[in-house]
């Protein structure tokens, strides 16, 4: 899975764990940037005989030993030293991992996703790193530019040409969000919200002149993705919402109103108790 940061390649392999084994617990997630060290790869099988922790066992064959019905991701592919592409190349060729205590662990009831940022940027003929794919790009260039990065960066850094003919076409590109989708992120995000509230006992709605400037001031920079649009919540929303709730001192079956968003340094909400009928 390839694509911009935040368009949510890491909430899709979650979503997948529930859909196809529906336990959390199955989900197993390496960040790649704490392996790219060039003896990284002895965390994910294990120091070999003779070497400290060696009874110990590496986190990925012991995870998968213990629960081989999952999904494994790994998280920025990019960022792992190359050493440890050898190891993918044998549980991508094989289905079959030997860890630094000789046992043989078998991931064909496992799911393996890689996700990546490669093709967002690239470098030019200075060194300098530059977009190669832009928001206002149609998703077919993005696409096309996305996997040709891909392409060198295997064939030509990594020297790994081996490790891309086995993923094959099973590459999926992430189009950057755009407007329409970042208006249901919005809105999903929002209500979900609302709904966490009533869990606890507290009615709060907003009004439409509030929802809007809301709107406005969350989707103003989609750069980040839907991770930005939460972030923006989080301070435009959550944030100043939880301090006046707090001020007001909300009990469980009040109800609230937001009428209004005072932005400035920091976002005030103007928030009004509704009487009850």
């Amino acid at each position: 899975m390839a694509g911009p940061t935040g368009v949510g390649k890491t909430e899709l392999a979650k979503t997948v764990t529930e859909l196809l084994f529906g336990d959390e617990s199955a989900y197993i997630r390496f960040d790649m940037s704490e392996f790219s060290a060039e003896h990284a790869d002895q965390r994910l099988v294990g120091a070999p005989p003779g070497y400290i922790g060696y009874n110990v066992g590496g986190e990925l064959t012991n995870a998968i030993r213990e629960k081989p019905f999952s999904v494994v991701l790994f998280d920025e592919i990019e960022k792992a030293h190359p050493r440890l592409m050898d190891k993918f190349l044998q549980i991508i060729d094989d289905g079959v991992l030997t860890s630094g205590r000789g046992d043989r662990v078998y991931f064909s009831e496992a799911l393996i996703i890689f996700t990546s940022n490669l093709g967002i940027y690239r470098l030019d003929n200075q060194g300098e790193r530059v977009a190669n794919v832009r928001p206002e790009e149609p998703f077919e260039t993005v696409q096309k530019n996305v996997k040709a990065e891909i392409e060198r960066h295997f064939k030509l850094v990594l020297n790994r040409p081996e490790l891309l003919n086995r993923i094959g076409e099973n590459i999926i590109v992430f189009d950057f969000i755009r407007p329409d989708v970042a208006e249901q992120i919005f809105s999903q995000m929002t209500e979900n919200m609302l709904t966490g509230l009533t869990k606890l006992g507290l009615k709060v709605t907003i009004n439409e002149s509030a929802l809007t400037l809301l709107r406005q001031l969350c989707l103003a920079d989609l750069s980040n993705g839907g991770r930005g649009i939460r972030n923006h919540l989080e301070a435009h929303l959550v944030n100043p919402l939880s301090r006046a709730l707090f001020d007001m001192d909300a009990q469980p079956g009040n109800s609230y109103q937001i009428t209004g968003l005072l932005s400035g340094a920091s976002t005030q909400l103007v928030l009004a108790r509704q009487q009850e009928p």
